[in-house]
């Protein structure tokens, strides 16, 4: 299911057509050169302690059902220019605005990198592109400033919620609807886990708006100790078919996802 901010780095391989475009380079290794751009230089800007950025996450999301799994990351700041993410074993992705747009700066930014799938590149092989640490994401702001924040990383990946009810592909009443799931108390290789929290996400299956982010999609979080939700009858309409997911987020933001979908009488 796909997000409401979410792109692909590979789709912004035709940015001349574009007046201002987001050049995404780097993550090495398995996901290789997601843009086939070259590598743009550039300095940090000048003198002064950096400009903090408002928000820096970097994390893996699993698709449990799908079983794929890649990297996703959030930065929120007063305006960049250009931007290194560094870890342990040096830079992994390099983000830069260029065209007419790219003097006003970029603020909110939540990117996600190709998600192939397990059984074509293993779980190992895509952790190997960025191993777990503090990765610093600095560079320079538009007014010249240095600018940085400091995201986690861990490879500690939840394993997926079971999806209780409604059973795939059940047709349901379209009012007083209750989703469940069961809790996740370890990740995918076994190990205990901290879950602090769940996202019910579910979305009519439709083609969205061509010109708008608005999507008609549930979206809410809960509490770890909470595994069921009732869907506002404002939402469901008779008739209608629904894709469903539940992610379990675990402490050091990775997420893993389940999914699953039902329509309504």
């Amino acid at each position: 299911m796909s997000r409401n901010l979410e792109f692909s780095a590979v789709a912004l391989g035709t940015r001349s057509c574009a007046q201002a475009v987001l050049v995404v380079l780097g993550f090495a290794g398995v996901l290789g050169s997601l843009c086939g751009c070259p590598t743009v230089g550039g300095g940090n800007g000048g003198g002064g302690d950096p400009v903090p950025l408002k928000e820096a996450k970097l994390n893996i999301e699993h698709n449990a059902t799908d079983l794929d799994t890649g990297f996703q990351g959030f930065i929120d700041s007063e305006g960049w220019e250009r931007l290194d993410i560094t870890g342990p074993d040096g830079i992994v992705l390099t983000l830069e605005g260029r065209g007419k747009l790219r003097s006003l700066g970029l603020t909110e930014l939540f990117f996600e990198t190709v998600e192939p799938e397990n059984a074509e590149v293993p779980i190992e092989d895509i952790l190997a592109a960025a191993p777990e640490g503090e990765y610093t994401i600095s560079g320079v702001t538009v007014d010249g400033e240095p600018t940085s924040g400091t995201a986690l990383l861990t490879h500690d990946i939840p394993a997926g919620p079971v999806l209780l009810s409604p059973a795939e592909g059940a047709t349901v009443p379209a009012s007083n609807l209750v989703m469940s799931w069961s809790p996740v108390t370890q990740t995918i290789t076994g190990d205990g886990v901290t879950i602090v929290a769940y996202q019910l996400i579910v979305e009519v299956d439709e083609e969205p708006h061509p010109h708008a982010f608005a999507k008609r999609v549930l979206s809410v979080y809960v509490r770890p100790s909470v595994t069921s939700v009732t869907v506002p009858n404002e939402f469901l309409e008779p008739g209608t078919n629904y894709l469903w997911e539940v992610l379990a987020i675990e402490e050091s933001g990775n997420q893993t996802l389940s999914s699953s979908e039902f329509s309504t009488e």
